[in-house]
């Protein structure tokens, strides 16, 4: 009862921005020429075991500690390019966890890097942006969580709510707490005239923020979720790519169905190696 009370609060927190979130889509739909599909969908969804921190993750935007280099990688795929004709803008993203929190890194290549917005949930996805979307309850793909983050490390964070196939709210109007964000830029951002090399961002989302829609939390050893790795074009010859493919006609993220299979493991990420 107390979790279907708090739910109800969250939902009128969030339904008064549902016709500003709607128009700004809809805006950033027609505004942009969103790429069409060429690579055909896989037949399954991808599944991704996170292993447990062993030597402990600082969140400093980079790739470089131990347990990172033991993690797994995750390959972003680009269902909407002709990755045989264009040169791939690659992104490679690791998870892990502890009793706290999920920690997710990314690793991008980006020529052009954009990212201006420093105002907490503007609109990152017209920028140069990762994103994350999952939920801890795999029995119910109409409610999930979405954190977008652009290369500044500015944050958007809502919860999103489907019903009869259309999003009922999303936005501002939830918040999360606790967030750790941390980002390196190799190169110029917003300056054309020259060739970046890329950024990484790095992100630690304590699991008490998952909490709202079922599931339980903090995680245990052999739970699942269902959770999907995104990011977006920008604005100077971006891609968009994704880690499990959303079988969208056109590049397009919010597709729960297609969501991969994240299980979580007590195993310590490179079997402890130091």
């Amino acid at each position: 009862m107390a979790k279907l009370k708090e739910m109800g609060r969250i939902l009128l927190r969030t339904g008064h921005i549902f016709v500003w979130y709607c128009l700004v889509c809809a805006t950033w739909a027609a505004a942009l020429d969103l790429p069409q599909r060429v690579q055909a969908p896989p037949a399954e969804v991808p599944q991704y075991t996170v292993k447990r921190v062993v030597h402990g993750i600082a969140v400093d935007g980079r790739a470089d500690e131990t347990d990172w280099r033991n993690a797994a990688p995750i390959h972003f795929t680009f269902p909407w390019n002709d990755v045989e004709r264009e040169a791939v803008q690659h992104t490679v993203a690791k998870m892990l966890w502890d009793e706290k929190n999920l920690f997710i890194i990314y690793i991008c290549d980006d020529p052009y890097i954009n990212a201006e917005i420093v105002d907490h949930d503007g609109a990152t996805f017209n920028e140069d942006t990762v994103e994350v979307f999952a939920t801890p309850n795999p029995d119910d793909l109409s409610k999930y969580y979405g954190y977008e983050m652009n290369a500044l490390g500015t944050l958007l964070d809502y919860i999103t709510f489907w019903r009869g196939g259309a999003r009922m709210s999303g936005g501002r109007g939830w918040q999360s707490e606790g967030v750790q964000l941390a980002t390196t830029i190799d190169g110029t951002p917003n300056d054309d005239s020259d060739l970046d090399k890329g950024w990484i961002l790095e992100i630690a989302i304590p699991h008490d923020n998952f909490r709202h829609l079922g599931g339980r939390i903090p995680p245990r050893d052999g739970d699942m979720w269902r959770l999907n790795l995104n990011r977006c074009a920008g604005k100077t010859k971006g891609q968009y790519s994704v880690w499990s493919d959303t079988h969208a006609p056109r590049a397009s993220f919010h597709h729960a169905l297609y969501f991969g299979k994240v299980f979580f493991s007590d195993r310590p990420v490179g079997n402890g190696a130091k």
